[in-house]
């Protein structure tokens, strides 16, 4: 009698999409000027002319979500990142896309995972299209990400350039695919 071979029962990948808003530019040397009376010379010269054009955007998650429960299972080994991507989430009709920032006013970017004061780099991104409506990140690392997204409680960062100042919060979603493992 041959013995039953039985393959091995791969869970489904574990899909992550997060909204997250970058503020727009209040102008931080304005700011700095009305709130500590520093004069415009003073400002131009101890800060860098680009710090204007950095964003950071992020959110803590909860590690109960329903799309992470799959990692309660305890036969799961490993989580890593497979794919990831932004979209820019706004207004449907072409009046309200015209006066919304799109992704376009992105350059560069990184995301990161933090959980219990460890924070990764997992991905980041080139925006290299004009008109882009998706822009997909580039998995920078393969490490076992299963701890981050078992805590408790995790953050989820976009931080980078933009090439130029939002004059309005850019509404983006950004979407994490991920690999499980089990033994």
């Amino acid at each position: 009698m041959k013995p039953l071979l039985v393959a091995p029962v791969v869970p489904p990948p574990i899909i992550l999409g997060v909204m997250l808003t970058i503020d727009h530019n209040r102008g931080l040397r304005r700011s700095l000027r009305t709130n500590f009376g520093l004069s415009n010379r003073a400002i131009n010269t101890r800060m860098d002319p680009a710090l204007d054009m950095i964003y950071l955007s992020e959110t803590t998650l909860s590690g109960s979500l329903p799309c992470l429960a799959t990692l309660d299972q305890p036969d799961i080994t490993a989580v890593t990142l497979r794919a990831g991507y932004l979209e820019c989430q706004g207004g449907d009709s072409q009046d309200s896309r015209r006066h919304m920032p799109d992704l376009a006013s992105l350059a560069t970017g990184n995301c990161f995972l933090t959980a219990n004061n460890h924070k990764v780099a997992i991905a980041t991104f080139v925006n290299a299209e004009p008109r882009a409506t998706r822009i997909a990140m580039e998995v920078t690392s393969r490490l076992n990400l299963l701890d981050y997204l078992r805590a408790e409680d995790f953050t989820l960062e976009i931080s980078g350039t933009n090439r130029r100042r939002l004059t309005r919060p850019l509404a983006i979603h950004a979407v994490l695919e991920f690999t499980a493992d089990i033994s």
